[in-house]
């Protein structure tokens, strides 16, 4: 019971954006009771707001190891793969959730998202080895729409803009 008024002090501070207390009464309630997925599914929620996104893949993978069967916690894992720029775990994710609810939208979404990102990282390494570096940064930028916290993608990017003699641009993205 004390877990649950925490979650649910949690849930009021989540509804008022202030993710920083909400993020203090999940934990409170993780605290108190460890082995409820939705707790781990709710702080993975904030921390993505936070943009906190390894710590928030962390508490959405236990989310769902405590629950096989818990669809958020599948879509936030599925979520922070794809932030963190890992496509291919993201698309297993949301597979899964479409195995638990194949009429899941979201999950649908997603899905067709994290083909989009594969399809630039395809495009971009055969760019990359034709020297084509313009094109390898229009595709990280649009991988980067869907993976805003992925370093290995900045990284490319800065890297070709050097390549291109755009210094000033190459800095600032690195």
């Amino acid at each position: 019971r004390e877990a649950e008024a925490f979650k649910e002090q949690g849930n009021a501070y989540y509804a008022k954006k202030d993710y920083n207390e909400a993020f203090n009464y999940y934990t409170k309630a993780i605290d108190t009771c460890p082995n409820n997925a939705s707790y781990y599914g709710n702080r993975a929620a904030t921390l993505m707001m936070l943009g906190r996104f390894r710590e928030a893949l962390e508490d959405a993978q236990q989310s769902v190891r405590l629950d096989d069967s818990f669809v958020r916690g599948h879509l936030r894992e599925g979520k922070c793969h794809l932030s963190l720029g890992n496509a291919m775990a993201a698309s297993r994710c949301f597979q899964r959730v479409l195995e638990l609810d194949h009429k899941n939208t979201q999950a649908q979404q997603e899905l067709k998202n994290a083909t989009t990102v594969l399809e630039y990282e395809k495009i971009a390494e055969v760019d990359f080895e034709k020297r084509d570096f313009r094109k390898v940064v229009f595709c990280m930028d649009r991988a980067l729409e869907f993976a805003p916290a992925c370093h290995r993608f900045k990284i490319l990017k800065a890297e070709c803009l050097a390549l291109l003699g755009r210094y000033p641009e190459a800095q600032s993205v690195a």
